[in-house]
């Protein structure tokens, strides 16, 4: 029988401590630490936990739910919020995540291990009704084309290797940046006279149900021609919770736009 995985994402280096003796002792397997959000998606991505153990109160660009919200509903991984906070307010924020369990500091091994127990069950029978959405996080990092996840005010949450390849820009140094802040973008011969930013083609390609064809300008000069597709990320709700991006290169010979042409 394997090892259940966990991912600790807790910015109190003695309570990570305390915790990776517990799990530990309770026989599962700690895949990892994080002691901030943007930490533990990434660590996500490079080590696809069987189950995140998350505290709430964490500090950087996004705290504890906002990574649990999309960790689960980008990598379908479930979450166990871990903090010391049992307020109403605090809980009905947690809901929005829709977390597997909520743990209240401090708690005991029989507290913790019943609490991953069932959340892996409730785990289970979740995707027995709706199905794991999306490809596997490996099968991610070897597409031969670039995937690009946002969230829903345009902030880059992952980035695969291929995309990382056509923008000219690691996961690391892209994470929760606006696209438009990262991808340097020229408008193809078919935009023409269109003055839109790149977030507003990406609105429009979801409205319109098409997608576009664009240069991606990078640092020395050096310009890729794409052809960009967006689709809406949606729970089971039906909530749109972000959008996934596909790039796909466009080879051969690249051909500017004339000033004329740029100017009109």
């Amino acid at each position: 029988m394997e090892t259940t995985e966990i991912l600790i994402v807790e910015d109190d280096p003695l309570i990570r401590q305390v915790l990776e003796i517990m799990l530990r002792k309770l026989g599962y397997s700690i895949c990892g630490t994080a002691a901030s959000g943007e930490e533990a998606i990434m660590q996500v991505v490079a080590t696809n936990p069987d189950l995140v153990l998350m505290d709430i109160g964490l500090n950087g660009v996004c705290d504890g739910i906002i990574a649990a919200t999309h960790i689960f509903e980008f990598f379908s991984i479930p979450v166990v919020f871990s903090t010391g906070h049992s307020g109403g307010e605090f809980i009905e924020r947690a809901k929005v995540a829709r977390p597997f369990g909520y743990l209240t500091k401090p708690f005991n091994d029989r507290e913790l291990y019943s609490t991953i127990e069932i959340a892996l069950n409730s785990y289970e029978m979740y995707i027995d009704r709706f199905g794991k959405k999306g490809r596997k996080l490996h099968e991610l990092l070897h597409l031969d084309e670039g995937l690009l996840f946002l969230d829903t005010e345009g902030r880059i949450v992952f980035s695969n290797p291929y995309a990382e390849h056509l923008i000219s820009l690691s996961h690391q140094d892209a994470f929760f940046k606006y696209i438009g802040e990262v991808i340097n973008y020229e408008p193809a011969a078919s935009m023409v006279g269109e003055q839109l930013t790149l977030w507003d083609r990406i609105r429009e390609s979801i409205a319109i149900g098409t997608g576009h064809d664009m240069i991606i300008r990078m640092s020395g000069g050096k310009k890729r021609m794409v052809h960009m597709s967006v689709i809406s990320r949606k729970n089971c709700r039906g909530t749109t919770i972000g959008y996934i991006i596909k790039l796909e290169q466009k080879f051969g010979e690249y051909r500017p736009l004339s000033r004329r042409a740029q100017a009109s």
